[in-house]
């Protein structure tokens, strides 16, 4: 697993992009990325508590689908006044299978071991904070050994004036085209890509994850 993050190139406001790679028991883990709404001390202070209570939830086990749910109820318990994106996926090292689940957050890429890569089309899910009785569902992947996962917020993605899924369809290809790199290299074209195609007004963070035998 390598993982890359960049605060924004505009203004000197904190960010709510967050990553975490979370060891459940003896044969699965579990990742998690998302983004609060805004740049300012408030959108931190909201990410610092939706990562912490995934990562809680990750602990005892729950679906992906479920952690989306109970983070999401927390959400409403505080009276959090931001919404917030947030993609989950439960890694089970021993069947080389990733359960994931989405709450409006861009959708992971698959690079198959093949070199072949899939925008992996997940049920969207509302985001986090916007209905406490929202339902998120859960998707059942192979990941066999030689895939890569990519997990990213928007700011790699989004440029002013372009349709967000060809900027994802170019990320795509990018990662296919990276085949032969080592994961450390594959995360940095990833985002030099991304940083030298537009100006940036949003954080960056990525989240690479490469199955093994």
């Amino acid at each position: 697993m390598v993982a890359r993050y960049l605060p924004t190139t505009r203004g000197i406001d904190v960010g709510g992009d967050f990553y975490d790679l979370i060891r459940c028991d003896a044969t699965g883990a579990a990742a998690a990325i998302g983004d609060v709404e805004g740049h300012n001390v408030n959108a931190a202070a909201l990410m610092g508590q939706v990562r912490t209570a995934v990562h809680a939830h990750a602990t005892t086990g729950a679906s992906p689908g479920d952690v989306l749910a109970r983070t999401n109820r927390l959400m409403d318990d505080i009276g959090a006044s931001l919404f917030a994106s947030c993609l989950y996926a439960r890694l089970d090292l021993t069947h080389h299978r990733a359960h994931l689940a989405t709450a409006g957050h861009p959708p992971p890429l698959l690079r198959h071991p093949d070199g072949r890569t899939e925008v992996l089309d997940l049920p969207p899910g509302l985001l986090l904070g916007i209905d406490p009785t929202a339902h998120y569902t859960t998707t059942e992947i192979p990941l066999p050994p030689g895939a890569v996962l990519a997990l990213y917020t928007d700011g790699l993605v989004e440029t002013p004036g372009t349709d967000i899924d060809d900027t994802i369809a170019d990320l795509a290809n990018q990662l296919t085209h990276a085949q032969d790199q080592t994961m450390d290299a594959l995360a940095d074209t990833l985002i030099h890509h991304a940083t030298h195609t537009a100006l940036r007004n949003d954080d960056i963070a990525l989240l690479l994850i490469q199955a093994t035998n």
